[in-house]
C-alpha cells in the first residue's frame, strides 16, 4: 500500500516528538494568525520540523490501496520520522470524521500515532489519534454470512469482492474505501448509483439515489457497532416503499464482518 519505509514507534517516543511538533504548530499560529489555507500551515509547520533537526519529514506523503485494477491515492498532510501521521485542518472545529480519515490513515500505513491539528480557532484545537490495532489483528476478522443470499450472480459477486478485499487490505478501513472499489470494477459510479422511485399506497412521492446491483436489488455497506438492529429495521422500512426485492447488507462491526440479505 505504500513505498515508505515504516518505522513505528512507543507511545512514549511518540510524545517526545510530539511536543517538539506542537510546540511549532503553536508558534505558527501566534505569529501568522488563524486565516490562512491549510497548504500554509503544512508547509511552514514542515519547514520548521526540518529546521529543528527531524531526520525525515514528509508533505503529502503517498499511500496507496491498490486491489487487482482498482487504486485508491492517499495523501497524508505531514509524516514525521516516518512514524507519526499529522492531519491538519483549517475548519471551525474538528469532527468525528476527521477522526475516522486520520485512522484510516494509520490503518494504511501500520501506524499506531497520529495527531489532528487544527489551525482554524482562535487557538491551535488538537487531538490525539491512537489505536492499538496492529496490522495483524486488522486482518483477525470473522465473516459471519449465514443469512447471505447469493441468488444471482451480481450477489454472489458483491461477496466475492468483498472478501478479496479483505484479504488484502484488512478490516476496519473507511467503508468509503469499498464503496470506489465496487464503482470502479461495476464501471464507474454512474453505473452503480441509480434514482428508484419511491412509492406509499401506490402514491409516487419522489426518487431517491441507491446502489444498485442489478434493477431490483441494491446492496448497503456499513459500519454500524451498535444497535444493528434498529438499522436493520430501518433498512426493511426503506426497501418496504420501493420496488427493490432485496438489499445486500454488508455491516463492517469491528473483527465481525456480517454479510445478511434483507428481502422484501
Amino acid at each position: 500500500m505504500h513505498k515508505i519505509d515504516i518505522k513505528p514507534i512507543s507511545e512514549d517516543k511518540f510524545y517526545q516528538i510530539d511536543y517538539k511538533v506542537m510546540e511549532l504548530a503553536f508558534a505558527i499560529h501566534n505569529e501568522m494568525g488563524r486565516f490562512w489555507d491549510e497548504t500554509i500551515y503544512k508547509n511552514e509547520l514542515a519547514r520548521r520540523c526540518r529546521e529543528i533537526g527531524f531526520e525525515k519529514v514528509m508533505t503529502e506523503a503517498p499511500v496507496y490501496a491498490c486491489y487487482d485494477s482498482f487504486e485508491k491515492l492517499h495523501k497524508i498532510d505531514l509524516l514525521i520520522n516516518n512514524s507519526i501521521v499529522y492531519e491538519l485542518k483549517t475548519v471551525r472545529s474538528l469532527s468525528e470524521d476527521h477522526l475516522k480519515q486520520a485512522l484510516h490513515y494509520l490503518f494504511l500505513l501500520g501506524l499506531q500515532h497520529g495527531k489532528l491539528v487544527n489551525f482554524r480557532p482562535e487557538s491551535v484545537e488538537y487531538r490525539f489519534v491512537s489505536t492499538r490495532l496492529t496490522p495483524e489483528r486488522r486482518f483477525n476478522y470473522k465473516i459471519i454470512d449465514s443469512e447471505y443470499q447469493t441468488f444471482d450472480n451480481d450477489s454472489a459477486w458483491l461477496k466475492n469482492l468483498i472478501t478479496n478485499l479483505l484479504k488484502e487490505w484488512g478490516a476496519f478501513l473507511d467503508i468509503n474505501l469499498f464503496y470506489e472499489a465496487i464503482n470502479h470494477f461495476r464501471g464507474g459510479k454512474e453505473h452503480v448509483v441509480k434514482e428508484i422511485t419511491v412509492a406509499c399506497d401506490s402514491h409516487i412521492l419522489g426518487e431517491q439515489s441507491a446502489h444498485l446491483l442489478s434493477p431490483r436489488t441494491a446492496f448497503k455497506i456499513s459500519g454500524v457497532i451498535r444497535e444493528t438492529e434498529n438499522y436493520e429495521k430501518h433498512l426493511r422500512r426503506f426497501i418496504k416503499y420501493t420496488e427493490l426485492k432485496a438489499i445486500q447488507w454488508i455491516n463492517f462491526n469491528h473483527h465481525e464482518i456480517v454479510f445478511k440479505t434483507i428481502l422484501k
